[in-house]
């Protein structure tokens, strides 16, 4: 995965021969993408942002004004922690086989281990959402008409998920955290981008094929999803 920086922006640089202009387009959570056509040197697309910093800077706020901020787990006895939309408490056990499992209904972390909290539950994250992932992606490649050469479940800052150009397809452990429907809009999301990678007309009619209210969950997202997080 490419990415560009001018100053404190970051963006996910995607080329395309398909593309004959240079496009940046803001995620619902926040993502910066630039497509463009293949070779444009640096410098250009760096004068490109800096001639359109305002308007990116105006979108930015605008999103970060909907957010509401999202208190960090102390991973105390009774703390709620969401695994597909559901909130489960947590417990603190003195002896376990695992430092961190789900258990009859809520979490159990050994209390040695409570400070390793976070590394512990990203770890759960990631190995559980992997197999749920996979049989979503399933279901549905024959209607996207392409599968994804890999799939990976990593750290992915603020993106819910990625394509790159040669059909590798990366999710943030965060989505584990999400209710199915939404997990189901990232994955679509992502999957759409091996046939069209432009967030343009042709690709939200791909989307909106298979999920006929995506716009409504892309808005409940952007508004609701930093509240998913450790």
């Amino acid at each position: 995965m490419k990415t560009i920086n001018v100053g404190e922006l970051s963006f996910e640089l995607r080329e395309s021969p398909r593309r004959r202009t240079v496009e940046i387009t803001i995620e619902p959570d926040g993502q910066l993408i630039i497509t463009t056509p293949p070779q444009v040197p640096v410098e250009k697309l760096g004068k490109i942002i800096e001639q359109r910093r305002f308007w990116i800077y105006s979108k930015l706020l605008k999103k970060s004004a909907i957010k509401p901020p999202s208190a960090q787990k102390t991973y105390l006895p009774g703390e709620g922690f969401h695994y597909l939309g559901r909130s489960y408490r947590l417990k603190l056990v003195d002896t376990a086989d695992n430092p961190l499992r789900f258990y009859q209904g809520r979490f159990e972390l050994l209390r040695s281990h409570q400070h390793q909290g976070r590394d512990l539950f990203i770890q759960w994250y990631r190995g559980h959402i992997q197999q749920y992932l996979e049989s979503i992606i399933t279901s549905i490649t024959n209607r996207i008409g392409k599968a994804p050469t890999s799939m990976q479940v990593r750290e992915l800052g603020n993106r819910w998920g990625s394509c790159n150009p040669k059909g590798d397809i990366y999710f943030h452990w965060r989505v584990a955290l999400l209710p199915s429907s939404m997990i189901e809009y990232v994955v679509v999301h992502e999957m759409v981008h091996l046939v069209q990678p432009n967030h343009n007309r042709d690709f939200w009619d791909r989307v909106e094929r298979i999920l006929p209210d995506c716009m409504d969950r892309k808005e409940w997202l952007a508004k609701n999803g930093a509240t998913f997080s450790l």
